[in-house]
């Protein structure tokens, strides 16, 4: 029940009010001015007393802040103006004496109301409030706990209600003190974020608020704390960090414009790749990275694509602060609002200089491959091909040979006997250069000087050029030797001298050059057959024609050329390629249409010196005087005619077809011989395994192997290794004549020592 205190100097109209509203309400008649610090929810009192009383009672309403205390005058018509002054300061109603049952009644239910909806209405707001509310006292027990915060925490009020806050917000921050009153003393704390727990273990992250609440003597009694779940807006920050991070720190360029193309944001990867600072472009448009390179109809179609809201995709060649071009990769998409306006363009760019670069690279080290791996394949059947025509050329050789000196001068035969021989070393030298280029040739290398080669050949060079072409050496000083065979380098350098000369018709220029390179691993990586290591360069420059593309990947190619019919074997650089290939060297070359070619020539350096040559051989040739020779060979023909040479040399001639022919004309029969000469490849065994057999019993023969190319058993990738005699199918009656007798006579100097 609703309590009224009556307040009125006029005890009459006093005591009629008290008996009209006791039946419904409690009334309290003053009895004194303190009255007005007693508990009531209605004051009614008179002019007379609001005179007297009007400064308490705004006291009075003061101290009850939120709370609405109503205050009803009772007042005569000719009091109106005298409490005017007074009256809305203190007064919410007056009631006119004489006064009607109906309308006091009236005025009293229309206050009391009001004094009712003020007093509940922290409660509705704390019921209904959309963030979590809950008070603590001095003692940080929780006081009230309203239902947002059960949504929040997940704690229902009853559970909360007079316990400690720490055992329900376990989680610590020193940031946010709710038992200390003292730091809350004058001050309040504002959106304090900080990660708390829900009853269900559930993280999350809470806005939190404070302020605290004093009584009338302005000591802290509550703190009044506001809490929001605000972990959506936390992860939706942290996801826009994350997307921040991601784009500053982003490989990629990105750069982020207005409709109209002015440059808004550039991540610092913009600034690594184009030289600029982002001050520099902040307000600019894209245009000041223009090279040159692309048309304006590329830019008049690109802004067309993103404009009309599309995706653009492509490449496109961009300049430097630095004045430097770079290639880029670019996907240039329209932002869009929610109405579907574009408010931005975004551009995400990707520098794919290097990969370019990487990519003609490698394409250039694949045509490198694929033009080796050709050359390989042809090598290998010029080789067998040359290898069947060695064993027939010598036969022609040296029976051609043996006839003219069977001969008598002036015979009419022997013109076109000596026609036959020409035409068979022609031939021998043909196979010879077939099998330089597939490397099946024997090499007998030595330590050279590289420059002492080419300057032994400067007079045969300046006889091979022309007047009209200048012959100019730059050989570089102290550039270290290479192991290789000295007449198959000078081969190397005539064959690149006469391609020159033949590519410079009216005459030009012919530079050669030597110089010691060395190649990393980098380096090595970008020439297809090279190792890393030191080189010595040969370098053959011509300021001639020229080769086109097409042309390039032919030249080393046997029997390929760019001469008129009769004018060349279309061998001579196959030849260089083969000889440098076999010694363990790569050849490169440059050539531009109307510009010149340059051929480079890399020989693995060697750290050893030339040694000066001695020849152990007289000059003489000394007839045989019968020594035991075997020789084994399966081409019958060749066969005879070593047999028949060496006889007319004076030498007591055995023959075998085959290896178990030779065992057992020794093991066997007996036979003992000095010399056993031997074709390397034969079916059932080799000429190195019989060798091997004969020598059980023969412990002092002496070997001399034939064959018509060097990929067999006496060799090392076609280098002869050292203490082998061998000789080169086809061979000469002097060859195999001189090749004998030179073994022979070291077999008996060794034999004397």
């Amino acid at each position: 029940m609703s309590q009224i205190l009556l307040m009125l100097d006029q005890k009459e109209n006093c005591r009629l009010l008290a008996e009209s509203l006791a039946k419904r309400y409690r009334v309290t008649i003053a009895d004194c001015d303190d009255a007005l610090n007693d508990s009531f929810d209605l004051c009614i009192l008179d002019g007379p007393a609001l005179t007297r009383l009007w400064k308490k009672i705004q006291i009075r309403k003061q101290q009850a802040a939120s709370q609405f205390l109503p205050c009803l005058l009772v007042t005569s018509r000719t009091d109106v103006g005298m409490a005017t002054r007074f009256l809305w300061k203190v007064v919410d109603e007056l009631i006119i004496s004489p006064i009607e049952k109906i309308e006091l009644q009236s005025r009293v239910e229309s206050l009391l109301l009001m004094r009712k909806t003020s007093l509940e209405f922290p409660r509705i707001m704390l019921q209904s409030a959309p963030i979590g509310i809950f008070l603590l006292d001095r003692e940080n027990k929780v006081q009230s706990w309203n239902p947002a915060c059960e949504r929040i925490f997940g704690w229902r009020a009853e559970e909360v209600v007079g316990n400690l806050i720490d055992c329900i917000l376990p989680e610590k921050n020193e940031k946010f003190p709710l038992s200390n009153l003292d730091y809350l003393d004058g001050q309040a704390l504002a959106d304090l974020e900080m990660p708390c727990q829900k009853k269900d273990g559930k993280a999350i992250y809470i806005s939190f608020s404070a302020a605290p609440l004093r009584d009338s003597a302005g000591i802290i009694t509550y703190i009044v704390n506001l809490a929001s779940d605000v972990t959506e807006k936390k992860k939706a920050e942290a996801s826009r960090d994350l997307l921040n991070q991601a784009v500053e720190q982003a490989g990629e360029v990105i750069v982020i414009t207005d409709p109209q193309g002015v440059i808004k944001y550039v991540n610092p990867a913009f600034e690594i790749v184009t030289g600029y600072t982002r001050s520099e472009v902040l307000g600019q448009t894209l245009r000041m990275l223009k090279s040159g390179k692309q048309s304006d109809e590329f830019y008049q179609d690109l802004w067309r694509a993103i404009t009309s809201g599309k995706i653009w995709k492509g490449r496109i060649v961009n300049r430097r602060k630095d004045g430097s071009c770079y290639t880029e990769e670019m996907t240039i998409s329209p932002v869009k609002s929610s109405s579907g306006q574009t408010v931005n363009f975004i551009a995400v760019k990707r520098d794919i200089t290097e990969n370019l670069r990487s990519l003609e690279e490698r394409i250039s080290l694949q045509e490198q491959l694929q033009q080796s791996q050709k050359l390989e394949s042809v090598g290998r059947l010029a080789g067998g091909v040359a290898h069947d025509f060695n064993n027939m050329l010598s036969i022609i050789l040296g029976y051609g040979e043996v006839i003219l000196k069977e001969l008598r001068p002036g015979d009419p035969l022997r013109e076109e006997i000596e026609q036959i021989v020409d035409a068979g070393r022609r031939s021998a030298s043909l196979t010879r250069q077939l099998l330089a280029f597939s490397r099946k040739q024997a090499l007998q290398p030595e330590v050279l000087d590289l420059n002492q080669v080419i300057k032994n050949l400067e007079r045969m060079l300046s006889r091979l050029i022309r007047e009209d072409i200048g012959l100019k050496l730059v050989l570089a000083e102290d550039i270290g030797n290479v192991l290789a065979d000295p007449g198959q380098i000078e081969q190397v350098v005539m064959n690149l001298v006469v391609n020159a000369r033949d590519a410079m018709p009216d005459g030009g220029k012919l530079l050669i050059e030597t110089a010691a390179v060395l190649f990393d691993e980098k380096h090595a990586a970008s020439h297809a057959d090279i190792t890393p290591g030191k080189y010595l360069m040969l370098t053959v420059t011509d300021t001639g024609c020229g080769m086109s593309k097409d042309i390039l990947e032919k030249i080393f190619e046997p029997f390929f050329t760019t001469k008129e019919s009769g004018k060349g074997t279309g061998l001579g650089l196959s030849m260089v390629h083969g000889i440098v290939k076999q010694s363990g060297g790569v050849i490169q070359v440059h050539s531009e249409p109307g510009v010149g070619t340059t051929f480079r020539v890399y020989l693995p350096q060697v750290a050893v010196k030339p040694q000066s040559k001695v020849d152990d051989i007289e000059e003489d040739a000394d007839m045989g005087g019968g020594e035991q020779i075997l020789v084994v060979e399966d081409e019958d023909a060749l066969r005879r005619l070593v047999e028949k040479i060496l006889e007319r040399q004076g030498f007591s001639v055995n023959t075998a077809a085959n290896g178990g022919e030779a065992l057992l004309l020794v093991e066997q029969k007996g036979l003992q011989p000095e010399l056993m000469i031997t074709d390397i490849v034969m079916p059932n065994m080799n000429g190195k395994d019989l060798a091997e057999r004969l020598k059980k019993n023969c412990p002092n023969l002496k070997i001399l192997y034939m064959s018509g190319y060097a990929e067999n058993a006496v060799t090392n990738s076609g280098i002869i290794e050292p203490g082998i005699n061998f000789i080169q199918k086809p061979f000469s009656v002097r060859d195999i004549t001189e090749k004998v007798q030179s073994i022979m006579r070291t077999k008996l100097r060794k034999s004397d020592e």
